[in-house]
């Protein structure tokens, strides 16, 4: 209990940074929701700053901070700056689409990463292994924009197969799902490949096999349960890895999440949505690596007796 209070205030406090490092980035950067309203050249100066002051961005940044940290505490989260529409909006629009797309990528990766590592560890240098093994370094070595534009033009533009963007059909979620997935999928077939074969390499597996149980019985419950530590270890980095990969995906395929109203909300200068949009990927990443520690230590419990207790 007392490692839960304190990852939960290790979380606050990291949240707390989050949000103030976000709110000062977005405000100190050139130009302001103003400029990118309004045309500095032609528009009066008193028009201009009649603008800031209705919107409040006159006020010091540390007024500004305290409005925007009571607004968080109680919910609000203001109106957009641009098109006046409240953030929470805006914010539940576009989460039901990036979670869909980071939810069908984290499935495709942990789906075919885990079988296709544990197979290729328990049948090591074959040509199975070898061509996991392959396919891991390729999509490791390719940037997901550039896997983007390969796959755009061989199943769009030459087969006619699928569509290059937009959101509607099962179709239009297969490839950006697939340039998502790609990189966390070869990561998890790697980790998955090297932890099963440490595992199956073991004192307690050569011995559980001197005894007569059968080596499916070995592999697939007892080597593949101690592999699941790095599994799931892996699962909270990854989460992370797929939040900062849809920003480009979602870019790349016009895809109308979280990740593409953030973009347009720092080019337009939109303070309250980008602000938003920040503040809830940096929780969900810090929830995600929480999550995955507490479940670390359900999984293995020498982690729970190493730290002198139960979660």
């Amino acid at each position: 209990m007392w490692y839960v209070l304190q990852r939960v205030g290790y979380a606050v406090l990291v949240i707390f940074l989050a949000s103030l490092v976000t709110f000062a980035a977005l405000r100190v950067a050139p130009g302001d929701a103003i400029t990118s309203m309004l045309n500095p050249t032609t528009t009066p100066p008193d028009v201009i700053a009649q603008y800031r002051q209705s919107l409040g961005l006159d006020l010091p940044l540390w007024e500004q901070y305290l409005m925007y940290a009571r607004g968080l505490l109680t919910g609000d989260f203001g109106i957009s700056l641009t098109d006046r529409q409240p953030v929470m909006d805006i914010v539940l629009n576009g989460a039901v689409a990036t979670i869909t797309l980071a939810l069908a990528a984290f499935i495709v990766a942990f789906g075919i990463g885990v079988p296709a590592g544990v197979l290729a560890a328990l049948h090591r240098d074959s040509l199975f292994d070898r061509i996991v093994r392959g396919i891991g370094s390729f999509f490791n070595s390719v940037p997901n924009f550039v896997l983007a534009l390969i796959l755009v033009l061989v199943f769009a533009v030459q087969l006619r197969w699928l569509p290059v963007s937009g959101i509607g059909s099962w179709k239009n979620v297969i490839l950006p799902t697939l340039v998502l997935a790609a990189d966390p999928c070869a990561l998890t077939m790697r980790v998955t490949r090297t932890s099963v074969i440490e595992q199956a390499n073991a004192d307690f597996t050569r011995t559980l096999r001197a005894r007569g149980i059968p080596g499916g019985r070995v592999n697939w419950v007892h080597v593949l349960r101690n592999s699941l530590n790095s599994v799931v270890s892996l699962g909270a980095v990854q989460i992370r890895t797929l939040l900062g990969y849809t920003l480009i995906v979602e870019v790349i395929f016009r895809w109308p999440g979280l990740g593409s109203q953030l973009v347009q909300s720092i080019l337009n200068r939109d303070y309250p949505v980008a602000s938003a949009l920040a503040l809830l990927l940096a929780v969900v990443v810090v929830i995600a690596s929480a999550l995955g520690d507490l479940a670390l230590r359900w999984v293995d419990p020498r982690i729970r007796v190493s730290s002198g207790g139960s979660a």
